[in-house]
């Protein structure tokens, strides 16, 4: 339960950032929108794909959406940033080893937010089945029926192209690919896209790019907005409007195990996050889904 201050402020936030009503989405027959998975990776560390995995969670559930989020990596950085202690609650992740294992989610604190969680015995995990035949397959398996219960499904990767982004990658249907503004991150997002690529010509031929998300933005700075201009000019139609910029609220806020909406919702990171998740309900990047 959060303290009231907390509950008052998300209430502002929730009232000033979506104003009226929230844009609408494609729904099923069954008057809600099947799961959309989406696998928020680079094999870049320290990009912002955790920051971007929490903060849009608790964005689209701000926004009514039901969200499950799933924590693919051994840090386990997602579990404690909604508040979760890892050494407190059994991974979540077993799945991996047996198909007959149910997949439970953890309810968060935060409402319409469900949590798969991880811990570093998940590494353990890997390299049990690493040798099995279906390794890439096991996530995939799992979601089938979380698909029905929840709008979105967010995977957060772990910094490496092996063993569980390649499950993710299997198991989604968009990948979004948070990109720091520099050159060194360039490189990355080259591997992750050819990464992608090599999964789509295989087990998932239907994967498509959410979305390039452009993160640690900094306008002052010339290396940044050279980047910003590269990147929008060579993948034009696959890059997000929203930018996210260089705040340290942002960093504070997953020290005290919160989403930026709780800790600090008029700072620039919020509104920043408010603003991707306006933009994934909407559908207002030019191209959603670009295929690959």
């Amino acid at each position: 339960m959060f303290h009231v201050e907390h509950e008052t402020a998300v209430r502002r936030l929730d009232r000033r950032l979506w104003q009226g009503r929230v844009p609408d989405v494609p729904r099923g027959t069954t008057g809600r929108q099947m799961g959309l998975v989406v696998a928020i990776a680079n094999q870049k560390g320290g990009v912002g794909k955790t920051t971007t995995a929490i903060n849009l969670a608790r964005g689209l559930a701000l926004a009514g959406r039901e969200v499950l989020l799933i924590d693919f990596d051994p840090q386990a950085n997602a579990t404690s940033g909604v508040g979760i202690r890892p050494e407190n609650t059994p991974p979540q992740n077993h799945y991996l080893v047996s198909a007959e294992t149910p997949v439970r989610c953890t309810v968060t604190r935060m409402p319409r937010l469900s949590l798969l969680s991880a811990s570093p015995s998940l590494h353990a995990v890997g390299k049990m089945v690493s040798a099995a035949p279906d390794r890439d397959f096991r996530l995939k398996r799992a979601l089938v029926t979380h698909r029905e219960a929840f709008e979105y499904i967010l995977i957060d990767c772990p910094p490496s192209i092996g063993l569980f982004t390649a499950n993710a990658l299997v198991a989604a249907d968009q990948v979004l690919i948070p990109l720091q503004c520099e050159y060194f991150a360039m490189e990355g997002l080259a591997q992750m896209i050819g990464a992608a690529r090599s999964i789509r010509k295989g087990p998932n031929p239907a994967l498509e790019i959410y979305g390039i998300l452009l993160t640690m933005f900094d306008p002052d700075v010339d290396i940044n907005r050279e980047v910003q201009r590269e990147v929008r000019l060579h993948f034009k139609g696959e890059v997000f409007n929203s930018v996210i910029a260089r705040d340290v609220a942002l960093t504070e806020a997953s020290s005290f195990a919160k989403t930026i909406f709780e800790y600090a919702p008029r700072s620039r990171g919020a509104f920043a996050y408010a603003s991707l998740t306006r933009e994934v309900l909407s559908g207002s990047r030019e191209e959603v889904g670009t295929r690959i």
